[in-house]
């Protein structure tokens, strides 16, 4: 019966070559994941170092002899926002003029001081809990208390302007673009740009 010998020491020195390489490649292997997912973790925390959260707001309020109404844009996320479209529509319609919407209940104003003014966004940089007016709507009844006809005509106009719809289209510095709309305020849409989106520019 022949007796079992261990191998020579050429092929004790290549098999142990063999199983280092092979240990070395699954070490190789694995840090280039664990430094893949390390970037990936980086890149995640780059990005919502700098997310904006930009968001369509109506508001309106009255007391016994002002009111006032205001469209606005509020950033509230924690990066800069750049806006590069604004989309107002009321029942599916596209409402072109913010200005001209906001006048178009100018009747309301008789007998009251009445300042209106409106201003464009599109193009403009939105730090992080920055608000700015698209339109602001005031009435002053310097003397006396507004009639309540009067009253009713404007809370009839408020409820006109809280029925409208917004969308708005936003990048971060890094480029990342959102879609923002009134209705789903809480989920921004992803999008690869703004350009090609039907946007109007206020």
């Amino acid at each position: 019966m022949a007796s079992w010998k261990w191998p020579n020491v050429e092929m004790t020195t290549a098999l142990s070559a063999v199983v280092v390489g092979v240990a070395a490649l699954f070490i190789a292997i694995d840090q280039s994941r664990i430094a893949s997912r390390q970037a990936e973790i980086m890149e995640q925390t780059v990005q919502a170092s700098v997310w904006p959260v930009v968001q369509f707001d109506v508001a309106t309020g009255q007391d016994i002899r002002t009111a006032r109404a205001t469209l606005s844009l509020r950033n509230s996320g924690v990066g800069p926002a750049l806006i590069k479209g604004i989309q107002i529509s009321k029942d599916g319609a596209p409402v072109a003029n913010v200005e001209a919407y906001l006048e178009r209940r100018v009747e309301v104003t008789q007998g009251m001081r009445f300042t209106l003014d409106a201003s464009r966004v599109t193009g403009r940089v939105l730090s992080a809990s920055e608000t700015v007016l698209l339109g602001e709507a005031d009435w002053d009844l310097v003397v006396g208390q507004i009639p309540s006809g009067m009253r009713d005509e404007i809370n009839a106009y408020f409820d006109d302007l809280r029925a409208i719809e917004g969308a708005i289209c936003y990048c971060s510095v890094l480029n990342d673009c959102w879609v923002n709309r009134s209705i789903d305020y809480a989920n921004p849409e992803p999008v690869k740009s703004c350009d090609g989106l039907e946007f109007g520019e206020f």
